[in-house]
């Protein structure tokens, strides 16, 4: 079924990579793919996440995405959904923002004093702790980090780092926002390289770094966060082979091996 988006509430939300439209729309988020099979992405990192310990053992949460098929400026368009885990008075507050209003400048500029990446690691961790009150947000960060290195998503920006605000009390906001993962972009990961010739190239952010230094970092300094089981290929393909559909008969073998062997090299360190 195509979901017809008839709300005015549409946001060009700005990412490191370019402009990717959403809607909300009757409760729910909907995202249009921009670049590749982000949609996808953002899906099947939440079907992952389904088997790690996060609401299980640690007192965060992720969101769940499904695939839809989406009726946008009169085409039919692949995107995906989430329920909006906003409650009423309740906004996101990135911590670029949280910080400039804080501090009244820049976070870039005050990482960019501080002389190493350990350090920039543990000021946001903590500090963003000591602004807000949250004191498992070291934990929360390291888990984020931890998620990004699993899946290769390359778009954590200052700006994709949040928490929720009310009334001048804050809390964790979900895990979301993966679609930039499984090397879904194919103007940056073209789709006739290998895999593992794109994945050894991939960048975490905010740091500009390498994904196993990124995590090794945060984890040296509060412990690891994300238990999940070491999926095989076969395990990995029956999740995502539900999901091939929603894009081109020519292009579906193609994303199945990309999403499976990012997974397949990735979960040996993290």
């Amino acid at each position: 079924m195509t979901v017809r988006l008839v709300s005015n509430e549409k946001i060009a939300e700005t990412s490191s990579k370019g402009n990717q439209e959403k809607w909300l729309d009757n409760g729910k988020w909907y995202k249009l793919d921009q670049f590749g099979y982000e949609a996808l992405a953002e899906t099947f990192t939440s079907m992952l996440l389904e088997y790690s310990n996060i609401e299980k053992d640690t007192p965060f949460c992720f969101t769940r995405y499904n695939m839809e098929r989406l009726l946008v400026h009169g085409r039919e368009r692949t995107g995906c959904s989430s329920d909006n885990f906003l409650r009423v008075g309740e906004s996101i507050v990135t911590i670029s923002h949280l910080f400039k209003q804080h501090l009244g400048e820049s976070l870039v500029n005050v990482l960019e004093r501080l002389p190493s990446d350990k350090k920039r690691m543990m000021y946001i961790a903590e500090a963003t702790a000591d602004i807000t009150g949250l004191q498992e947000f070291p934990q929360y960060l390291t888990l984020l980090f931890e998620i990004d290195a699993l899946v290769l998503n390359d778009d954590r920006h200052l700006n994709n780092i949040a928490v929720i605000a009310q009334n001048g009390r804050f809390d964790y906001c979900p895990i979301f926002d993966q679609g930039a993962g499984l090397l879904s972009n194919i103007m940056y990961s073209p789709m006739d390289i290998i895999p593992k010739s794109l994945i050894v190239n991939v960048k975490a952010r905010p740091f500009n770094t390498t994904f196993n230094r990124q995590i090794k970092t945060m984890q040296s300094l509060y412990g690891r966060q994300l238990y999940i089981p070491q999926f095989t290929r076969s395990e990995l393909y029956s999740m995502v082979e539900p999901l091939l559909p929603y894009y081109a008969t020519r292009d579906q073998a193609l994303i199945a091996d990309r999403v499976c062997e990012t997974v397949l090299i990735r979960q040996k360190n993290t």
